[in-house]
């Protein structure tokens, strides 16, 4: 038994030792004053391709020559001025037609263009049939509008009305403010 004391004893002076040592180890570097944190940060250099850089006019030049290359219109950022039309475009006889007739319950189902107009075919809730005719240009504009009603065009009241309102929807479109209908612009020359 005195031999396993012995052996017990010299293990644990051993394991003791070890740990001393790690002890101390720890203690001093716990006890050492460390860096400031700012000391240990990287410092890169700044962004080379900041996207706040200003260009210089001959790099703003060919920017806008590459822009410019890839349309086919000249001047089409100053295409044409916004207008309002008290009479009506030509452009929104289209629209017009068919939300005037939405507006007294009836619907386009069909245009037609004609040398003199145009042509809307216009069916009512009651499922009688009637006809929309514009007359005008993109040149002269909306000239006049009538309308038949029913199968032998009885319905004078619900046409005059549907007229009213595509004239009325007409002038609201006509309020907004779009651009002149002027002649094409010619093609970008180089």
């Amino acid at each position: 038994m005195r031999g396993l004391a012995k052996v017990v004893g010299v293990h644990t002076f051993a394991t003791l030792s070890k740990c001393g040592v790690v002890m101390m180890i720890l203690l001093c570097a716990a006890c050492t004053k460390p860096a400031p944190i700012v000391q240990s940060n990287e410092v890169f250099p700044g962004d080379l391709a900041s996207v706040n850089r200003e260009l210089t006019s001959a790099e703003s030049q060919r920017v806008l020559n590459a822009m410019a290359s890839t349309r086919s219109q000249k001047d089409i950022d100053n295409t044409r001025p916004l207008q309002t039309s008290s009479v009506g475009r030509w452009s929104d006889v289209y629209q017009a037609a068919v939300i005037g007739s939405r507006k007294v319950e009836m619907a386009v189902v069909a245009q037609f263009v004609q040398p003199d107009g145009l042509r809307f075919t216009i069916l009512t809730l009651n499922n009688d049939q009637g006809e929309l005719v514009v007359k005008g240009d993109s040149a002269q504009g909306v000239l006049s509008a009538s309308a038949t009603l029913g199968l032998f065009g009885e319905r004078t009241k619900s046409a005059q009305m549907l007229v009213d309102s595509f004239y009325s929807q007409l002038h609201e479109l006509g309020a907004i403010a779009r651009p002149s209908q002027a002649p094409p612009i010619a093609a970008a020359t180089e």
